[in-house]
């Protein structure tokens, strides 16, 4: 992305966003263009200065982690940048799927910035994906991870690949067996969070959860490709090249009606999903997956169906236990109010 079309993205955001506005830096790797990105926050205070513009704004960038050191990561804290690693698992867990050009692994060069890393973040989200190829790895590369200093911890799944009977049954076992880490973290006193326990947990406690973090189906984000072009989602960006999904460009405008056509149908509740029981508390609506994966914003992907089944019969058997023990670390994050009343 040139210059121009960055600061035009800016300028875009600010004039399209009610309320506040988040900056997301992604890729690829968007450490690749890190001088740009410096310019881009360098660019919207000057403006939002000139402009006389308050409106709540932050930044956030997604990374590999491969082109952090202690300067760059500090530089970025520094900028305001609230940092996430892409990390799918421990070792030879995230090697499977995250080989370097020469076809070795990148854990270990990536492992040397720990310490700085979370020294500097302490509180970074580890965004872990798995796929059938490690996915027998995943409760143990989580632990791992929690070992070496992270706490926060996005897990899914590729929802892209084809998943046999077996990979889903690896899933279901690995995902019980997390289930059960995450369980004794919380009587040890050193809980981690966990999003696919976290979030079904919330969604029990507080039906208005069954949202989409991101987006609020597609209601609260765009993406905007190198070329200015914009799309409903990043996950829609790829090589700029399908404009069945082209909302516009941020200097010509964007189709609102297009937009709002597909915040209809990724609302539209798919039949299948009408009559389930999971219904009101799985992560079925992000249109971009459901797009993607069926050419339909409202039909989520299969894998998508039994991993939210699963996940949310693990999460609320640990839950159903650590509410009958009164544990005080679960009691107050998932029920202040019971807790306050104790």
């Amino acid at each position: 992305m040139d210059r121009e079309t960055a600061e035009q993205a800016v300028r875009f955001g600010h004039e399209n966003s009610s309320g506040h506005l988040d900056i997301s830096f992604f890729g690829g790797e968007p450490f690749l263009e890190q001088d740009l990105m410096f310019h881009v926050i360098e660019y919207a205070h000057s403006w939002r200065s000139k402009e006389g513009i308050t409106m709540p704004l932050r930044f956030f960038a997604t990374t590999n982690g491969l082109l952090l050191n202690e300067d760059t990561i500090r530089r970025s804290v520094d900028a305001g940048i609230v940092l996430s690693l892409s990390l799918d698992g421990h070792g030879a867990c995230h090697d499977a799927t995250r080989p370097l050009p020469d076809g070795t692994g990148s854990f270990a060069r990536i492992a040397e910035n720990f310490p700085a890393l979370l020294q500097i973040c302490p509180n970074i989200q580890v965004l872990a994906t798995f796929s059938s190829r490690n996915i027998k790895f995943l409760s143990e590369g989580i632990e791992k991870l929690y070992y070496c200093g992270f706490r926060h911890f996005s897990v899914g799944l590729n929802y892209e690949e084809t998943w046999s009977d077996d990979a889903v049954a690896t899933m279901r076992n690995e995902y019980k067996a997390l289930g059960n880490f995450y369980e004794e973290r919380y009587k040890s006193g050193n809980p981690a969070s966990i999003t696919i326990f976290d979030s079904r947990i919330a969604s029990h406690v507080n039906k208005s959860c069954e949202r989409c973090a991101c987006c609020d189906k597609h209601d609260g984000e765009i993406a905007v490709a190198p070329s200015g072009n914009i799309y409903p989602c990043l996950r829609l960006v790829k090589t700029d090249e399908d404009h069945s999904v082209l909302l516009g460009n941020v200097k010509t405008g964007m189709d609102r009606k297009l937009r709002a056509k597909i915040m209809v149908e990724s609302a539209r509740e798919w039949h299948e999903c009408k009559e389930c029981g999971y219904r009101g508390r799985c992560f079925h609506y992000c249109g971009a997956v459901n797009y993607k994966v069926n050419g339909r914003w409202n039909q989520p992907p299969h894998i998508l169906c039994l991993e939210e089944q699963c996940s949310i019969s693990v999460a609320d058997e640990i839950a159903e236990r650590l509410y009958k023990e009164k544990n005080p670390l679960f009691m107050r994050r998932f029920f202040p109010g019971e807790w306050l009343l104790r």
